[in-house]
């Protein structure tokens, strides 16, 4: 859940009235409990496969500029989960609240620890980011790792050096980023888009929007001034079950557009009427 800028805030002035009035009291917020996160080291946790192994490795190893880094096994990280003086990057299985088993795999940031002992959920976490279908191999993925990795830095240093982003929890764009996408080239893959959608009549609104059986291509590629989309559900949702969308630049690497909804009966996964209306709404707006 969310929590408010007024809730964080209050959050944070009890824990310092609190070190005042005690005295000897130390000030454990979460940014202090963070602050080494810049000089400790991040282990990368490998999932076994050989093939996402070696892609993980390589954005690693050519953009990991954070922090200290050293890879490492499954069995390695069970090993290691408990040391409170090393961070973990993990493929993790994500379960929400009224699921009753994962739905998708998230690309997690946490701080080792004894909450470790318990679940990777105990775990203090840094940040996260959707990266496939729970119970799918991978596959498409492997292409936008290396913009998830570059969020995923980005996001932990804002929260290492702001009080109030240490506490925030889930992923917002800004209004001014979203704008960018007045005059791009938009590519939806087919697959990305809910059933209720009717992608006729949004193509006919806009000569810049297509739909392609896959545009994993044109992103692999950076053509210029082309988004394509990405979604991230549950291959069979359930009660509860969430699903990220995503319109990521293929020459910018930036992320222009992030929203989730819970997958209904009438909202299935992938964009829904609502995202293509906003879509259409900014560019009309910057166009004029």
């Amino acid at each position: 859940m969310k929590l408010s800028t007024r809730t964080l805030i209050g959050i944070i002035s009890a824990l310092i009235f609190a070190t005042d009035l005690f005295g000897q009291a130390q000030i454990t917020t979460k940014k202090e409990k963070i602050k080494n996160f810049p000089t400790a080291t991040t282990e990368i946790v490998l999932t076994g496969d050989e093939l996402f192994d070696n892609v993980l490795q390589d954005c690693i190893s050519s953009s990991w500029s954070v922090s200290p880094y050293e890879f490492c096994t499954k069995e390695q990280f069970e090993a290691l989960k408990t040391n409170p003086g090393l961070y973990f990057l993990v493929p993790v299985q994500g379960q929400f609240r009224k699921e009753s088993e994962p739905g998708i795999t998230l690309l997690t940031l946490v701080k080792g620890g004894v909450a470790a002992d318990k679940s990777i959920g105990d775990m203090m976490e840094l940040t996260s980011f959707p990266l496939k279908a729970a119970d799918a191999p991978f596959g498409r993925e492997m292409a936008f790792l290396p913009v998830i990795i570059r969020f995923i830095q980005d996001q932990v240093m804002e929260k290492v050096g702001s009080e109030l982003k240490a506490y925030s929890s889930g992923i917002s764009i800004k209004p001014k980023t979203f704008a960018k996408l007045w005059n791009k080239q938009i590519y939806f893959s087919e697959d990305d888009i809910s059933p209720q959608v009717n992608t006729e009549v949004i193509s006919s609104l806009d000569p810049d929007i297509f739909f392609d059986e896959d545009n994993t291509e044109i992103f692999e590629n950076g053509d210029y001034n082309a988004v394509v989309s990405y979604v991230v559900a549950p291959l069979e949702p359930q009660k509860g079950s969430i699903c990220y969308k995503m319109l990521i630049g293929a020459d910018t690497h930036e992320i222009y557009y992030f929203k989730k909804h819970q997958i209904t009966a009438s909202n299935g996964a992938g964009f829904l009427n609502s995202d293509m209306k906003a879509i259409t709404g900014v560019r009309k707006k910057n166009k004029r």
